[in-house]
């Protein structure tokens, strides 16, 4: 009898048991997106957050002027960051929109002369203190460097601001505080790096553009770092206008491409960077009244591309095509090299209004180095010059930059290390410093 009711019981409980699982499938709601890696998509969030024009539109140096001697504020020191962003709070009354220079002034006190990594269109560059343009008027296209230094009739703190592309220099009253600008930045000029001036790169002798090299030896650190890859098929639902209608191939040589018969998503070096291409077949483009550079910040805002911290480096504009570049900054320093290769940038074009290549690395470094650090120390720049004048092809004419920069060795996708290098700006392409007379440069400009 005992038997039985066990059975019953037995029997009760599974039917129990069975209704619920059937009412758990029935109103299971499946992530289909999920089931199908064909779809699957990166939602924003996980890229990164939108940036603000000035975390992207910085100085490359800070170089202190005082009798006839240079000093420069390492990247890294935390006055760098602070006189920048004091400055950015700063506003100007109009002073002298014709003055004839020279650049940098020549003043008993000295001064600091700001030097952006390219020249940033006047309407950006008003932007980025919040000033009117309509109200405030530069009679300049461009402006690539600054030059702050105090007055001595009315002790305020003036700013000249240089314009290459227009050979013209204006200087305009700041209310930048006196004592600060005293105190804090002028007075430790011994505190910073001595530099001098490799040569004068200007068109005319007034409006200097001097390339500032450290003098004695530089000490930088070699770092490592985790990576983490971003799916290509992020970029399938951020560039194109109808994703269902994306096709998925995957080609010879490890490359893999998304199509809708017009864009197309190239994936190469296994993963590792993306092309985005969107032919324009039109004969005519109306050009767009925003500059290249806002447009690019702008495309690259809207899905969320800076994913690690890029500045802008580079920009040009002629009928056919405009093209902004924003180069990889790690530990304040720029990657130049990733591999024999200079790819650590966000490059994007423009024909008319619309965007036609993108170009970008598909992986992030995790915010802080793995615990083993090592501090390299590098050749002066004095050194940097005597041996860059050995070269056979150099002229010193042609030269555009001298700088410590990072060469990214990625030995497997989930781990780089960056190992600092001097390189040189040569007709506009980057190359690394050697010192063996035997290694000569490759066909991609970089040693």
């Amino acid at each position: 009898m005992n038997y039985e009711h066990i059975k019953t019981g037995l029997l009760i409980g599974l039917v129990g048991l069975s209704m619920i699982l059937t009412w758990q499938l029935w109103t299971f709601q499946p992530n289909i997106e999920l089931l199908d890696d064909t779809a699957r998509y990166v939602p924003n969030e996980a890229m990164s957050e939108e940036r603000k024009l000035t975390e992207i539109i910085r100085p490359e140096q800070i170089v202190i002027h005082q009798q006839g001697r240079h000093t420069m504020i390492p990247t890294n020191d935390e006055r760098f960051d602070q006189l920048y962003q004091k400055l950015l709070k700063t506003n100007f009354v109009e002073g002298d929109m014709l003055a004839v220079g020279p650049f940098p002034k020549q003043v008993q006190n000295g001064g600091i002369e700001l030097i952006f990594p390219t020249s940033i269109p006047v309407d950006i560059f008003l932007s980025l203190f919040q000033v009117d343009q309509e109200e405030f008027n530069l009679p300049l296209s461009t402006i690539n460097r600054l030059y702050m230094y105090v007055d001595a009739q009315d002790e305020q703190v003036h700013m000249q601001m240089l314009s290459s592309k227009d050979t013209q220099v204006v200087e305009v009253e700041t209310n930048f505080s006196v004592g600060d600008f005293e105190r804090n930045f002028l007075r430790p000029f011994n505190e910073y790096v001595e530099v001098f001036q490799a040569n004068n790169r200007s068109s005319t002798r007034e409006l200097s553009e001097h390339i500032y090299i450290p003098l004695g030896p530089v000490t930088a650190e070699r770092l490592s770092f985790t990576a983490s890859p971003i799916p290509g098929t992020f970029f399938r639902q951020a560039l194109f206008s109808d994703p269902d209608s994306v096709k998925h191939y995957r080609q010879s040589g490890s490359v893999e491409s998304f199509t809708d018969g017009n864009r197309m998503i190239n994936i190469r070096n296994n993963g590792l960077f993306m092309e985005y291409r969107n032919p324009i077949f039109s004969g005519t483009h109306e050009r767009s009244s925003k500059h290249v550079v806002q447009s690019s910040y702008e495309f690259i805002n809207g899905h969320g591309g800076w994913t690690d911290k890029y500045i802008l480096s580079d920009w040009n504009s002629n009928d056919l095509r405009d093209e902004a570049e924003y180069r990889l900054q790690v530990n304040d320093l720029p990657v130049l090299s990733f591999q024999g290769q200079d790819h650590m940038v966000l490059q994007t074009s423009r024909s008319g209004n619309q965007t036609e290549t993108y170009f970008r690395p598909l992986f992030d470094l995790d915010n802080q180095p793995i615990d083993a650090r090592e501090e390299v120390k590098l050749p002066s720049g004095e050194d940097v010059l005597n041996r860059l004048k050995q070269l056979e092809f150099f002229h010193i004419e042609r030269l555009q930059k001298v700088a410590v920069g990072y060469e990214m060795i990625m030995p497997n996708p989930s781990f780089v290390t960056v190992e600092p290098h001097w390189f040189f700006l040569y007709d506009n392409s980057w190359r690394k410093v050697t010192f063996d007379s035997n290694e000569g440069g490759g066909s991609n400009g970089l040693e």
